[in-house]
């Protein structure tokens, strides 16, 4: 069998395999959605401005995951202005979620240090921050909370991510607000909420136990809970905004097509035995 001839059939065999290959990645392939819920108001007790965001995530469906990433975007000046949990209702059947991951983007706080005594004593304060930070753990600070058969306590929701207790979260220590979530600080923030650790700006939060069966956009009625108490500032936004990615054009063929393909490959195969055979 000559070269060039060896050459068609090897590339019409390559060729073959190439457009399977391309068959198959199309078909398995499937496109997340994420519904957003965004609010903007004020709080009464300070007069500052609040916005934040709630991201739903199903990227992680097949592994029976929901992401949440929740984001203060409004500095502080005062405890009620931290963002410090967020409820939600499902319009489907009763989800069955547990609480396995909580990273906060960075933690800061600041930090005052003396040194020297008396008339020669010096005071530095200066902003620590640690990125990535696992709220879980040793920390055991963000908690879940979900009830099927009737609304959390105080509230009109069934599902909820908290660090205050608010007679709903269990566990945790220190300061109820500490580990909340603030979108930088105002230049007169006082000093309970410069002295305690707090999040800036953002925690992703992972939701076992997700069913394949899940519908992102039943996810309704999303309250935004500052402070440390269910009567301070909160917000509820009743509906999200659904976005799924636009999935890049591809050519599916037919299942004959494919079968065509097959045949194809397994032919173009059979041809090049042929050759050897008759070339030895």
């Amino acid at each position: 069998m000559s070269q060039r001839y060896s050459s068609k059939v090897v590339g019409c065999i390559t060729c073959g395999i190439t457009s399977l290959v391309v068959v198959i990645a199309g078909l398995s392939k499937a496109d997340a959605a994420s519904m957003t819920f965004s609010i903007s108001g004020t709080n009464s007790t300070s007069k500052n401005a609040l916005a934040a965001t709630a991201v739903f995530d199903d990227s992680l469906i097949k592994s029976g995951k929901l992401t949440v990433t929740l984001t203060n975007t409004k500095g502080v000046s005062v405890p009620s202005d931290i963002l410090t949990s967020v409820f939600w209702d499902y319009g489907g059947s009763p989800l069955n979620l547990s609480l396995t991951s909580a990273t906060g983007s960075k933690v800061t706080e600041y930090v005052t240090t003396t040194t020297g005594k008396g008339k020669n004593a010096t005071t530095t304060t200066t902003l620590n921050t640690t990125s990535n930070v696992d709220l879980l753990g040793s920390l055991n600070e963000w908690k879940f909370a979900s009830s099927k058969s009737s609304s959390l306590t105080g509230i009109t929701e069934h599902y909820g991510l908290g660090t205050a207790g608010l007679g709903i979260f269990q566990g945790g220590g220190g300061q109820q607000f500490n580990y909340g979530i603030i979108g930088g600080y105002n230049t007169n923030a006082n000093d309970p909420v410069k002295q305690a650790p707090l999040v800036n700006n953002s925690v992703t939060f992972t939701l076992s136990g997700l069913s394949s069966t899940f519908d992102i956009t039943k996810i309704n009625n999303v309250r935004f809970q500052y402070g440390t108490s269910l009567s301070e500032a909160n917000i509820t936004q009743a509906t999200g905004k659904y976005y799924t990615p636009t999935p890049k054009p591809k050519t599916v063929p037919e299942p004959g097509t494919t079968a065509a393909l097959v045949l194809f490959t397994l032919g173009a195969l059979t041809i090049v035995k042929k050759k050897s055979l008759m070339a030895a």
